[in-house]
């Protein structure tokens, strides 16, 4: 990403594509991340475990992470005021 941001794959922590998503939760909440996810169950874990603190669920179907990535780069603006939120679920 650009104007320094930054966002890292799953694949990159923890064990990979294997990890629990309440281990991602955990992971991100510790780290002060933003959780960005397609998958329809983050939103029992952020309210019914109150992880991860900082949710964005994407609902946009099949897209490519090229039309992806310039979505949230149009976003980046808003991104950047919610962030120091403590807590966020925007889907």
């Amino acid at each position: 990403m650009k104007e320094g941001h930054e966002a890292t794959h799953v694949n990159f922590i923890l064990s990979g594509s294997k990890t629990k998503d309440i281990d991602i939760a955990i992971y991100a909440d510790h780290q002060n991340q933003i959780v960005v996810t397609k998958d329809e169950d983050s939103e029992n874990l952020y309210f019914g475990m109150n992880t991860p603190k900082k949710l964005i669920r994407i609902l946009l179907g099949n897209w490519s992470t090229t039309d992806l990535i310039k979505v949230f780069e149009k976003h980046l603006p808003e991104i950047d005021k919610i962030k120091a939120f403590t807590r966020f679920y925007i889907d």
